[in-house]
Parts: C-alpha cells; structure tokens; sequence
C-alpha cells in the first residue's frame, strides 16, 4: 500500500517535465524553439557556436561560426548546409529572407511557413571573416581568402560538424548562392572525392559552375531572355507585348541567328549586320548606336546604363526592375543582432557587417581556381561573373557520384544570370548528368525569393528537392 506522505512526492515526479537531452555541443550555445511551417508546428533546437578550421596547409588558423537548426523527432533526416557567396558574404540573406525557421517579414522576424527545417535539418555557414567567423590573427584571414583555399577550409567544416554532431548518416545536401555556388560545386566534389556520399547541391543564382563554357556566344544570346523580361516590366516595349510570344521569338532568333553572328561577326554582310543590330536593339528596347557594331555585343553593364538612360537611372544589377537605391539596412541589422545576442543568447565577438567593419575578403580575393586573363577580366568589368571561369567542379562531381542531385534556381531579372542559359546548359550535358538536375526560373532577382509572389514558392520547390 502507497503511504500517504509519498503521494505528494509522487505527484510532483509526474508533473515534472521530462529532461531534454542536449542537441548542441560545448562549443555551441543551446536554445530551445518553435515555429508553424507549412501549417504544422515544428520543435527544435537552434546551436549557435564554432568549429577549428584549417588552411590549406592542414594548419588549424581560424574558427567559423555556423547556426544550426535540429528539429526534433524521427532520425535521421537530411543534412543541409547552407552559405551566401560574395566573396566575403556571411549567410544572412538565405537565412533571415528564405530558408531559416524565422525570416524577416514587414521589419519584424516571424515563422517561415516554407522553411526546409520541416524536412531538413539546416546548418548555416559563416566563412572566416564573415558574421562571427574569424581567423585567430588578422595576418592568418589570407589563408582562407581564395577560392581553393575556401573550399578546403568549408569542406573540412562539414566533415567536423557532421562527426561532431554524430550526423553521419545523414543524407548531406550543400546549398550555395551566388559565388556560393563554386563553393557548394566545389566542396561537394571534396567530399566525394574523400569517400563521403554527398546527396544533393543547390545551386542558387550562380549558374552552374562547369569551367570556361565553349559556347559563350550562345549564352550571350540567350541572356536576351532577362533584358526582354526586364523592358517588359519596366514599360519599355510597346503597349499590349505579348512578353511570352516575344520572349519565344526572340530565343528562336538569338538561337538560330544571333549566337552564329556573335561567333563570326566578320563573316556577315553589310546588310546581315545591320538586320542583327536593328533586331537586337527591338528586343532590348535601345537606341541602335547602343550595339557594338563590331563585335554585336551590349554588355550587362551597357545594359543596365542605357534602358532608362533619358531618365538618369542605372538598373540594379541583382534586380533589374529595381533603379532606386538599396533600402536602409540599419532596422534589419539590429533586428538579426538582436535574435544572436537575444534570443539565440551567443555574446561571444562582434558581427562583420553589423557591429564591426565588413568583411574584407573580397578585396583581397584569390581567384586561383582559374588563370585570370585579359579577356576574362574584360568580362567581369562588362559585368559578366568573376574574373576568372570556374573549374568543372559540378560535371566532375556529378560523373563521380552517379546519384548525386542538383537543384539549380535563377531569377529571371537578374543581370548576372539567365534561366535561358541554364536550360542550354544543361541540355548540352551528357544525358546521365542532365537528367538529375532540377531547373527553377522565378520571377525575381538574384535573391528571388524576395519578391513576395515567389517567396513561398521557392521554399517549397526546395523542401522538395530535400525530400
């Protein structure tokens, strides 16, 4: 018989709450959430700490601060690490705008409700000198300033984090955007090449990292898609255009006619040059005298100075329906200061960006992936990437690891990409390579998932690519 004095001891034991075994590390500080994602609620754990990171020496010379989101529930489900790109960008824009558990909305943080955390568990990456992520001596930030350098130095973060966190068995999923997605392409095939499975890479305004493409004169005519796209949005083809019919004509035409021109200009006649610089000034909506007449080429950049030129603007170059200065940054920087410091309680160091200088690694950027030469410099001060191609990190690692997944998202009013392009791309492709990759355009910029009409859309289509 139960003795009455152990009946309140009894009832306070039941009502207890049942402790929650740690889901961080000791280098992380631990905190416990919860958000409504695609209308069901989902616990889980938030890690913000840092790991030891090597140069390309072998050399431990730095830490790189990582926010981890565990949800809680049935295991093991996907890994996905995920970074901006710059060079010298910390992971804010893919965190707070589209993929974390809250995203900033109307100037305050709020539930994501097309957040991948609700199939995938998320590990946003700062690189070093980013966010909180730092060399340990200023004169050691140059290890990790260049392209092969920071892929070694993020490779061996995940390979840490995931042995740290006993998440090996995971399914791993790296997503990059922008020069991110050298560094997803490039890791992945790190990985793979060590022996570890890397399921899927998304690849996020980027393009597709695949070396210096053969055809360059193809892509250039088909970036046409975004300047017919932008015109239209921006009043600048005749009243009642058709954009769908047009865009359709005018990737016909750049096809067949424009990229043979671009590659022989000189093998044209009088009046086939003329009959190109008319039709390509039509579909752009600029004066004639805009186009080269040489090599039939505007540059991105002429682009975006000429359109609305009569009115003084320059397009933006990530959005170019956009020509009005970057909002003021001050309101959101303190609200993500504030969910570190607050509501995720990590105090350590200072913020590059926000409460300290920004990051001074793209300045001092090596591009060592690739010689830079006189012509790929030419390009990227036209506007069109970095100054040197990529190496085909993506077709290598695709051959390497035959069921490896990519999911690759563009928006179309961007400057510095093209879903037109992507497609070709991928078309050209050996075709045991070409069908797994996922091809997404949106009607956005380079961060298109801040225009309101594809936010929810873009969280979802990439939950599923997870899935």
């Amino acid at each position: 018989m139960l003795r009455l004095a152990a009946i309140p001891a009894l009832m306070m034991a039941m009502a207890a709450p049942a402790q929650v075994a740690p889901a961080c590390k000791a280098d992380a500080v631990e905190t416990r959430h919860h958000a409504v994602i695609g209308g069901r609620r989902i616990d889980y754990a938030a890690c913000a700490g840092t790991l030891p990171v090597r140069n390309l020496k072998g050399e431990v010379r730095g830490r790189v601060f990582y926010t981890a989101y565990i949800a809680q529930g049935r295991k093991p489900r996907p890994l996905t690490f995920v970074w901006n790109g710059g060079p010298g960008a910390d992971s804010r824009l893919l965190h707070f705008h589209a993929l974390g558990p809250r995203v900033i909305a109307r100037g305050r943080l709020a539930d994501n409700p097309a957040s991948p955390l609700a199939v995938s568990d998320l590990v946003f990456v700062d690189p070093i000198g980013t966010g909180f992520s730092r060399a340990d001596t200023p004169d050691h930030a140059a290890d990790f300033y260049g392209t092969q350098a920071d892929i070694a130095s993020i490779a061996g973060f995940v390979t840490d984090w995931r042995s740290t966190y006993g998440h090996t068995a995971a399914p791993l999923y790296l997503a990059g955007e922008s020069f991110g997605t050298w560094r997803a392409a490039g890791v992945a095939e790190a990985l793979v090449y060590t022996g570890t499975p890397v399921a899927g890479i998304a690849l996020i305004s980027g393009g597709i990292p695949l070396g210096d493409m053969p055809d360059r004169n193809l892509m250039r005519a088909l970036s046409l898609d975004s300047r017919i796209a932008t015109a239209h949005a921006l009043g600048r083809l005749a009243p009642g255009t058709d954009r769908a019919k047009v865009l359709a004509e005018a990737r016909r035409w750049g096809t067949q006619v424009y990229a043979p021109a671009l590659a022989a200009p000189d093998a044209l006649s009088p009046e086939q040059r003329a009959a190109v610089i008319a039709a390509l000034a039509r579909y752009q909506s600029l004066d004639p005298a805009i186009v080269d007449g040489k090599t039939l080429w505007v540059s991105p950049r002429q682009f975006r100075t000429a359109l609305l030129a009569k009115e003084k603007k320059t397009l933006d170059t990530f959005d170019m329906r956009r020509s009005d200065p970057d909002p003021d940054e001050k309101a959101e920087n303190a609200l993500v200061l504030n969910y570190y410091r607050t509501t995720l309680g990590y105090r350590e160091g200072s913020y590059a960006g926000i409460d300290a200088p920004a990051s001074d690694a793209g300045a001092g950027w090596q591009y060592d992936q690739s010689p830079i030469t006189k012509e790929s410099l030419a390009r990227a001060m036209a506007g069109e990437g970095p100054p040197s191609p990529s190496q085909p990190w993506t077709l290598r690692v695709m051959e390497k690891a035959p069921k490896l997944r990519t999911w690759v998202a563009a928006g179309r009013f961007d400057s510095l990409n093209s879903c037109a392009g992507n497609e070709a791309t991928i078309a050209a492709l050996p075709k045991p390579v070409a069908t797994r990759f996922v091809l997404r355009c949106y009607e956005g910029g380079h961060m298109m998932y801040e225009d309101d009409r594809e936010t929810l859309r873009f969280g979802r289509e990439f939950s599923a690519f997870l899935n």
